[in-house]
């Protein structure tokens, strides 16, 4: 657990099995992301939200880290990466308004990496939040190709330990 701006945060990946109901817990998932992915999750990648099972956290690569903070309010969720396929078939990440520029999605990035042992995501040339979040994660560039929605978007991937080897921070 680590503190964030005075409230306790702590990032940890989401086990069906631990859950004491998985479908309570996809609807304030969906929910979530619906509110806060500020226009920015595509159609495709909530569908694929939106047909995770527990069965799919078998599928190698498939994986939910969030980020859930302590306020005076209670527990909140303030963040949240949702991938399948090592991110080559989803991966949305979206932060609550509130923990924005905090490095919550970096986090989850980070977490997400080193749990699953790489990590793939493809992010639009204009939404430069998301570049600089994956770029900070350790992701790099590996390609470009026209998105979803017809915009140029690029091809980023990473495996833990890449961006210390390319900083020299090792």
């Amino acid at each position: 657990m680590s503190k964030q701006g005075g409230d306790l945060m702590q990032i940890s990946s989401v086990r069906p099995e631990e859950l004491a109901s998985w479908e309570r817990y996809h609807s304030t998932l969906l929910a979530f992301i619906r509110k806060y992915g500020s226009k920015r999750i595509t159609e495709d990648a909530y569908r694929s939200v939106l047909r995770l099972t527990p069965q799919s956290f078998a599928e190698p690569g498939t994986g939910i880290m969030q980020a859930v903070v302590w306020t005076e309010d209670g527990r909140r969720l303030a963040g949240v990466l949702c991938t399948a396929g090592y991110g080559k078939d989803l991966s949305a990440v979206v932060v609550h308004p509130l923990y924005r520029s905090r490095g919550i999605g970096t986090l989850l990035m980070k977490a997400q990496l080193e749990q699953m042992g790489q990590l793939n995501c493809k992010v639009a040339l204009d939404n430069l939040a998301s570049l600089k979040m994956c770029f900070k994660a350790g992701l790099s560039a590996g390609g470009i190709t026209t998105g979803p929605t017809g915009k140029p978007t690029l091809l980023l991937s990473g495996k833990p330990g890449d961006f210390e080897e390319r900083s020299g921070s090792r």
